[in-house]
């Protein structure tokens, strides 16, 4: 059974399945720690433009061509 949260805890060990490993090395171009701090980052940015647990990402990230009418995709 996982220990609970502490606010202070300022080092933690935790197994890695190989999904997990295999974006932490990509996020950093091969160095588990700097891809860490990388997906740190990444967070950091979307919780100060207003991004929380629990929202769907995919919302944020979602692309519509409602304003784009003024573009010609070749379609008419």
């Amino acid at each position: 059974m996982a220990r609970p949260c502490k606010i202070d805890t300022v080092q933690f060990r935790r197994p890695l399945s190989a999904p997990e490993r295999a974006i932490l090395l990509s996020a950093g171009a091969g160095d588990i720690s700097r891809g860490f701090r990388e997906l740190l980052a990444i967070y950091a940015t979307l919780h100060n433009h207003g991004f929380r647990p629990g929202d769907n990402l995919d919302d944020w990230f979602l692309v519509t061509n409602e304003n784009d009418s003024h573009l010609d995709l070749g379609n008419g």
